[in-house]
């Protein structure tokens, strides 16, 4: 590869010195030299206008085809989306709702518990202990006495 970039140079060279030979010998070449130019350059600025429209074209083409499979394929789908999220929001508002509702019942069912069941078993049970406390130590007084 080396070598093919060192035969390019080496042709570069002298082409570029054969213009200026032939531009130090020759007052016609210079001016035509000079309008060979200009029509070069021109049809190189042709061609990079003729590219930049080419590249716009398919710009716009591919910006309109983005819009239209977003508006075709993406927008129903996320219109879908949030349906289906409104969805489970409302149904977990319910769910909130049902479980304050549940919590507020057994608060209520709790309390209720509390003083009409387990506070008469409490006040019975302490009875009962005492009154077993108070027959055993009256069967311990009794059997101290008759001994």
């Amino acid at each position: 590869m080396v070598k093919w970039i060192g035969i390019g140079a080496a042709i570069l060279a002298l082409v570029t010195l054969g213009f200026i030979v032939c531009a130090a010998i020759f007052p016609a070449f210079r001016e035509a030299a000079r309008d060979i130019a200009i029509v070069i350059l021109a049809v190189f600025q042709l061609i990079g206008s003729f590219l930049t429209i080419v590249l716009l074209l398919a710009l716009l083409y591919v910006v309109t085809s983005l819009h239209r499979l977003a508006k075709e394929s993406l927008l129903p789908k996320l219109d879908s989306t949030v349906v289906k999220v409104e969805e489970v929001l409302n149904n977990t508002r319910e769910l909130t709702s049902n479980v304050r509702t549940s919590t507020t019942t057994l608060t209520t069912t709790t309390s209720f518990v509390a003083e009409r069941v387990v506070s008469p078993i409490i006040r019975l049970s302490g009875f009962l202990t005492g009154a077993k406390a108070s027959a055993r130590s009256l069967a311990q007084r009794q059997n101290q006495t008759i001994e």
